[in-house]
């Protein structure tokens, strides 16, 4: 749509026929494609839920259908107007009656934006779960060449990247947007600034006079998503095949409550003759506490002591899944502490903001701040993961072209790329 091959840097998940496999003790749910496959593996596994079962798929498919309107991102308010969508999940579940079994299996996708079931909003539960069984993708290669291809087309587009030489401070005349001051001192003028970055850190470059005390905390106040603990292991690719599916081992308690997740995906690897075994799990910033005034690679022996244990810990339950991992090697890991000082994110929270029930109104108010010519951007604003992000920054270029040229440009792309 904007000049950029979705082949180029995706590739698509599922050619076997499922997108997760969940692995619990007692039971495995393969997740499959599509809406009507999800409706009958649902029901060949939990046919004593078959009522619950027929009210889920229903409301999830007035939420998908929503989705795939013109209107989603033109006006993505369109399906928060059921109010009934506000509910947490947990309520929204417990109303059902639903067995233990098929509850666990419902909270896995939660996950996927940081909130647990019993917190997470309806809303944002069934457009993870329709986006993710409409389409499902991962990364052919790294971050990295993602990166580069997104910065080339950048240039393209006349636009200009300023790297090692971070911003500072942004410069307001009265309550407008006047320009951006970097680290090195230099001064870039500008009407408008996006920013794309956590709200807390969004406070840190303007004066503490811009925003009323009352707004200032309640964006301090925000709870945090989890950071996590990733593990990145090359495998033997002769003995341990590329999976276009990923594994979930979970454990859940009474009334299908999960307290505990491993993530694996195994994929091609950058090196011949090897694949790469991604291991990932919660992990508190609490955990870490002692280490957070410090920053990458300057963290001290303790610090490595501690993660390499994790590591090899995850590695050994790893073995439950894969059986015996030929030529393991670490190849890297990293922490919430990893994840605050590469993305900026307080307490290196996976999904930024946690998206509850509870903070929703909070979350809201951010896309009313009181600066001309300051918009907010990316998974922090409207819904977290990958969608929010999208539709995050859909808000904020419409925010700054108005909806009338924002919903022609969005009309045009769009036959373009029919």
């Amino acid at each position: 749509m904007l000049g950029i091959s979705v082949a180029d840097i995706f590739e698509q998940m599922g050619s076997e026929g499922i997108i997760d496999r969940y692995v619990f003790d007692k039971f495995t749910f393969d997740l499959p494609i599509g809406i009507d496959l999800y409706e009958k593996k649902l029901l060949s596994c939990f046919p004593e839920d078959a009522a619950a079962i027929a009210v889920i798929v229903k409301d999830l498919r007035e939420i998908s259908r929503f989705m795939l309107e013109p209107s989603f991102l033109t006006n993505p308010a369109d399906p928060f107007r059921n109010i009934d969508y506000f509910i947490p999940l947990g309520e929204y579940l417990q109303k059902l009656n639903i067995s233990d079994d098929l509850q666990a299996v419902l909270a896995v996708p939660a996950q996927l934006i940081g909130v647990p079931a019993d917190r997470c909003p309806v809303i944002f539960y069934f457009m993870v779960l329709a986006g993710y069984l409409f389409s499902t993708w991962r990364l052919k290669e790294n971050g990295g060449k993602m990166a580069d291809i997104f910065a080339k087309r950048f240039a393209e587009l006349g636009g200009k990247l300023v790297l090692n030489n971070g911003a500072e401070k942004i410069l307001l005349t009265d309550v407008n947007i006047s320009g951006l001051r970097l680290k090195s001192g230099e001064v870039l003028p500008a009407s408008a600034v996006i920013a794309a970055i956590h709200p807390k850190a969004l406070l840190g470059l303007l004066d503490a006079d811009t925003l009323k005390s009352s707004y200032r905390q309640r964006i301090l106040d925000l709870q945090e998503t989890d950071g996590v603990v990733v593990v990145q292991v090359s495998v033997d690719a002769q003995a341990h095949r590329e999976l276009t599916y990923n594994i979930y081992r979970l454990q859940a308690g009474p009334g299908g409550t999960l307290h505990k997740g491993v993530f694996y995906q195994l994929h091609r690897g950058n090196i011949r003759g090897t694949n790469l075994l991604s291991i990932i799990t919660k992990s508190l910033y609490s955990e870490w506490r002692q280490w957070e005034n410090t920053t990458s690679g300057k963290r001290g022996r303790e610090y490595t002591e501690k993660k390499t244990g994790m590591a090899r810990k995850l590695l050994q339950e790893a073995r439950e899944i894969f059986g015996n991992l030929q030529n393991a090697e670490i190849l890297d890991i990293f922490t919430p502490l990893t994840l605050r000082d590469y993305v900026n994110c307080p307490e290196g929270s996976c999904y930024g903001v946690m998206h509850s029930a509870s903070q929703l109104m909070k979350i809201a108010s951010l896309n009313k701040i009181p600066v001309n010519g300051l918009y907010l951007a990316g998974q922090n604003v409207v819904a977290p993961g990958v969608l929010g992000s999208i539709l995050g920054s859909f808000n904020a270029v419409r925010q700054v072209v108005g909806t009338e040229r924002f919903t022609k440009e969005l009309e045009f792309m769009g036959k373009q790329v029919r």
